[in-house]
């Protein structure tokens, strides 16, 4: 199994930070690299509870990703399971939230459970694109 790491520092607080990765109408703005859309955001933020993600390319091509929310530690953990609608592969996503400040956070994001390095390493691309615009997001 492979796994990646991301360290990323935000100029947000903690808690607009927390709350960007489960309100549908902050996943809107940011939750898809690059150009791509989201086109749905849906959440029941609890645990058990289940999310789905809806994103459009430029040539209108949708990519969904589904899961569960596997554990929630308001302000300072998250954990979800990540898959895609056309994929057998299930992973996981873990994510740590630092206050620095007032007005800055951290995140640790760890993404693990991937079949190939393949993937691993388009995942990391893609949160890297995701993670960028979260960060010019005005939180």
């Amino acid at each position: 199994m492979y796994q990646l790491d991301l360290n990323v520092r935000f100029d947000a607080s903690i808690e607009s930070l927390f709350n960007a990765w489960h309100k549908p109408e902050l996943l809107l703005q940011w939750f898809a690299p690059g150009d791509m859309l989201v086109t749905q955001a849906m959440s029941s933020f609890k645990v058990g509870g289940k999310y789905r993600i809806a994103m459009q390319d430029n040539n209108a091509e949708q990519y969904t990703v589904f899961g569960e929310y596997l554990a929630i530690d308001d302000q300072q953990t998250l954990k979800f399971s990540w898959h895609w609608l056309d994929s057998d592969e299930i992973s996981q996503v873990d994510l740590a939230f630092t206050a620095i400040n007032d007005s800055t956070s951290e995140l640790n994001l760890t993404h693990h459970g991937f079949l190939t390095e393949e993937s691993r390493d388009l995942h990391q691309q893609g949160w890297i694109g995701c993670l960028e615009k979260l960060s010019v997001l005005t939180l």
